[in-house]
């Protein structure tokens, strides 16, 4: 059976799927989506980061700041200057 003409079951299945089949394809497909990382920044010299590897930048940025590791914006403007 081709793409084509599985999306085509696939589709008319759903369409008389109860609650319970429409719940566990949900789940399926979520859990399809939720492996793939995206890239959705990039760095500097333009490499991707995907959203996993900017979700540990990011929390690992904020625990450093809660620790008291780092700079005022007075001391920002004095270092690019």
């Amino acid at each position: 059976m081709g793409e084509v003409q599985l999306k085509e079951t696939v589709m008319k299945q759903l369409e008389g799927a109860d609650d319970k089949l429409l719940r566990m394809v949900y789940a399926i497909i979520e859990a399809y989506y939720e492996k793939e990382d995206p890239a959705v920044s990039y760095d500097v010299h333009g490499n991707p980061r995907t959203a996993s590897e900017l979700k540990g930048l990011l929390k690992k940025q904020v625990e450093e700041g809660r620790k008291g590791n780092y700079i005022s914006v007075d001391e920002l403007d004095q270092k690019s200057k």
